[in-house]
């Protein structure tokens, strides 16, 4: 920028020397065919914009970068809705077969499929406690009915205490027969026992029983008022079996 007024102002040096040999009558300027034309040109105008460029071609693939450092676990999110109900799995294998349980006591809440086929049989039967007492209506003498209910796989009736002698009295009443209960003083007179060869822990005589009429009363029968009364054990009476 300092090199064209620097040209401008030698050129004009030399033009007007040459002008100054001039005599002072002369006013007619001359200049030098020789000289350069001074062109002042004024600032520069923007000018069109140029087209623009075309695209360069892409670049090789770069290589791959080593693996950042791994970041820090960021804060649980919330609880999504619940997905839907799948649908039903295949049957899983069958187990092994498990060790056999401690056989239970004898109870009315546990009573063999005997004994509730029993019940389900004679349904006049009654409950109490752990025994079961039912009759199947027939009658015979008191060898006859011990064989039966021992064949049955019980024994004749023989009540150890005021419920089970009540148990008894309502079949008693339902059929309107006496019964043979399981006990007698057949080995020693006057001492009454129950089949095992024990001796009786209750009993429910009628007053002035038991009195051994004519000295063969070994037997006891039950009637429907509850009492006892010995009778002879070649009468016939109605069974009753406990279980």
């Amino acid at each position: 920028m300092l090199l064209l007024p620097t040209l401008i102002t030698f050129a004009l040096g030399i033009s007007l020397l040459k002008t100054s040999t001039a005599t002072p009558s002369q006013s007619v300027q001359k200049w030098d065919p020789n000289a350069c034309a001074v062109v002042v040109c004024g600032p520069a105008q923007n000018g069109l914009p140029g087209r623009d460029g075309r695209d360069g071609k892409e670049g090789p693939k770069g290589e791959k970068g080593s693996q950042g450092l791994k970041g820090s676990q960021g804060p649980p999110g919330k609880m999504g809705p619940a997905g839907l109900v799948g649908g039903k799995g295949s049957p899983g294998e069958k187990g092994t077969k498990g060790d056999i349980g401690d056989r239970g006591s004898s109870s009315l809440t546990s009573c063999t499929l005997s004994l509730c086929f029993l019940v389900i049989m004679f349904p006049n039967g009654r409950i109490v406690g752990e025994k079961i007492f039912m009759t199947s209506g027939y009658e015979g003498n008191f060898d006859s009915l011990k064989q039966r209910c021992s064949q049955a796989g019980g024994q004749l009736a023989s009540p150890r205490n005021a419920a089970e002698n009540a148990a008894i009295q309502q079949i008693v009443v339902l059929y309107n027969k006496s019964v043979f209960l399981g006990i007698n003083d057949i080995q020693t007179e006057g001492r009454f026992k129950y089949l095992n060869g024990e001796n009786i822990v209750y009993s429910n005589w009628q007053t002035g029983e038991p009195n051994n009429d004519n000295g063969v009363e070994d037997c006891v029968e039950l009637y429907s008022s509850g009492k006892w009364n010995d009778k002879s054990c070649g009468e016939r009476r109605l069974i009753v079996c406990e279980f």
